[in-house]
């Protein structure tokens, strides 16, 4: 489930064989990422989860190699009437590379957060996560991201979106599992 997709569609392709995408010059990383909450944002269930979001959301905008996320209200309320489920909720966001957005994932306080997301979100049934490559300088529009993360469910990695098994470079969570969270 770590490539983006639920575990029915991930596809057993050797390492060998799979598709990489490589950084274009003048290109950054846009990705999205959808989750459907166990319950209303706004109930206990989901306390623990919406009370450390801003926190989370700051590291990230403080992170090395972070470039813009969708944070403005009007747009997300925009958003959120596309979305099918009133309890999903996504992040939005673009970083300088891949490598800048892994060690924020993994290397924060934020893989703490995805250690613990069984406890806040409904497992996948879908793809749900995409990135891929735009130009430096320009935002990903949100009906556009959505579009880029159901056409990798329908028909796998491309050059429109794809996982992070379609990047360039060995990263050891792909192969070895999440790294151990240091006490």
């Amino acid at each position: 489930m770590l490539d983006g997709q639920s575990q029915t569609q991930q596809p057993q392709t050797p390492r060998s064989q799979r598709q990489v995408f490589p950084q274009p010059a003048g290109h950054n990383l846009a990705q999205v990422n959808l989750a459907c909450a166990v319950d209303d944002l706004d109930q206990p269930a989901m306390a623990e989860f919406m009370a450390a979001l801003n926190k989370v959301n700051g590291i990230a905008e403080r992170s090395p190699g972070f470039v813009w996320r969708r944070d403005d209200p009007l747009a997300d309320a925009r958003s959120k009437d596309i979305l099918a489920d009133p309890r999903q909720t996504y992040i939005l966001s673009v970083w300088e590379t891949a490598e800048a957005l892994e060690f924020f994932a993994w290397n924060t306080v934020h893989r703490r957060f995805m250690n613990s997301r069984h406890k806040w979100f409904v497992p996948p049934d879908r793809a749900f996560l995409a990135v891929w490559w735009m130009p430096a300088g320009t935002s990903p529009d949100f009906a556009e991201a959505m579009e880029r993360l159901e056409y990798l469910g329908e028909h796998g990695p491309s050059e429109r979106a794809f996982g992070w098994k379609s990047l360039v470079g060995t990263r050891v969570w792909q192969s070895e599992g999440a790294p151990p969270i240091p006490a």
